[in-house]
């Protein structure tokens, strides 16, 4: 990631900023709808829950055969992405609940999604929603030398076949954050000193992150490793496909924000300053 600043332009020719407010701000007034969740989100949450978490209660309680722990984990997958995407990502921008502790629990779902909620916010709600798409500063465009997703990018041979190939690494993205992205991400922020709000203690977040990490694996492969007749290594394929069905689905919906042809990716002027202000 790039050390340089980008800024944004003070003066708004364009008035895009206020303007922008004003209509949001007009549409809710209007239809007389609360910004935050209603009934719609509340049945998504215990639709995108069940099948989260009933498949593996399910296969905990019930001698099924390995081709239907299997189909579970499939379910699983699908659920943990919808949590993600529904649930998780709603609390974390407040905007779940006007209640800030219903917000925080829903947000803290991250946790048994292989996440981390400080993490979670910088990326998305610091880098992303405040760069988006700039290269070198919003991290979702940042796919190491293995994928391109933007054009300042510095192009490879092999990117001629990502088309192919990349379909393939997608549904290793949650399966990443499990295992490596949440730690080489925490040191990386605390380093640069970023927060969503009020900056954390680097002791306690590094505790929560290990913690938490100690309780996730508990869940998901120490629990079936104890309880279940199932050999270990048709748990971890198990837990390798909820991963994998799950990171699919999140990348495929990540990428239409930013490889489409109808994306910019606009680039910082000489002095590090944005054109246009952005919302």
């Amino acid at each position: 990631m790039s050390k340089t600043t980008v800024r944004f332009a003070r003066k708004d020719p364009k008035d895009f900023f206020k303007t922008l407010n004003t209509r949001v701000n007009e549409y809710f007034k209007e239809k007389n709808i609360p910004k935050t969740g209603n009934w719609a989100l509340h049945l998504k949450t215990a639709v995108m829950f069940t099948l989260f978490l009933a498949p593996y209660f399910l296969i905990l309680s019930l001698p099924l055969p390995g081709w239907a722990q299997l189909l579970g984990a499939v379910i699983i997958g699908v659920g943990m992405a919808g949590v993600g995407m529904n649930v998780m990502h709603d609390g974390n921008h407040n905007a779940y609940s006007s209640k800030s502790w219903v917000n925080k629990i829903m947000g803290s779902s991250i946790y048994i999604l292989a996440g981390n909620v400080y993490n979670w916010q910088v990326q998305h709600n610091v880098l992303h929603h405040t760069y988006t798409n700039i290269h070198e500063h919003d991290e979702d465009l940042e796919a190491g030398r293995i994928l391109r997703f933007s054009q300042h990018a510095e192009w490879r041979k092999h990117h001629k076949y990502q088309h192919i190939y990349s379909v393939l690494l997608y549904g290793l993205l949650t399966f990443n954050w499990a295992l490596t992205t949440d730690f080489t991400q925490m040191y990386r922020y605390l380093k640069r000193g970023l927060s969503y709000g009020k900056f954390p203690k680097p002791l306690w977040n590094w505790s929560t992150l290990v913690v938490t990490k100690i309780i996730y694996f508990s869940i998901w492969l120490v629990i079936p490793m104890v309880f279940l007749d199932t050999p270990w290594y048709m748990i971890l394929l198990g837990f390798f496909v909820m991963h994998y069905v799950a990171g699919l689905i999140l990348s495929m919906v990540f990428q239409l924000a930013h490889v489409i042809d109808q994306a910019d990716t606009p680039l910082p002027d000489q002095t590090g300053t944005m054109k246009n202000t952005w919302a």
